[in-house]
């Protein structure tokens, strides 16, 4: 009578692990989190969300450290069209008006936002003139 509890028990217990294991889908390739393509349209630097979306299609086929390598690529940069310049005849400050005028053609040849950012503090920095205490 033990011998037939004992086989009992382990077939209930063997046929509560196989439903268990049932239960739960296999993680593939495809279900990893994060490995889903974005939706661009709200997205602020499109370009960006695009590239990223190409390489999650291109790494898709991939799982563990074959998909971080694969996605880890950096990114290319957005492309940047520095600002136009302004009209000085209606502007309050007419001398400072022209100096960021002068700054902006300085730093026409930029290619990023960053770039330019730096270009335009460097040109301006110079040009103004130290408080008075």
């Amino acid at each position: 009578m033990k011998s037939s509890l004992s086989v009992l028990l382990a077939a209930v217990t063997a046929a509560l692990f196989a439903t268990i294991a049932a239960a739960y889908p296999l993680a593939g390739p495809g279900k990893d989190p994060g490995s889903h393509p974005m939706d661009c349209a709200k997205a602020k630097d499109k370009a960006r969300c695009e590239s990223l979306n190409k390489d999650i299609e291109a790494c898709k086929d991939k799982t563990g450290d074959d998909w971080r390598d694969c996605m880890h690529r950096p990114a290319p940069a957005a492309k940047f069209a520095p600002p136009k310049t302004r009209d000085c005849g209606t502007a309050r400050n007419k001398e400072r008006c022209e100096a960021h005028n002068s700054a902006l053609e300085a730093c026409k040849d930029s290619s990023t936002r960053v770039e330019h950012r730096k270009c335009m503090t460097g040109q301006l920095l110079p040009a103004r003139a130290p408080n008075k205490s």
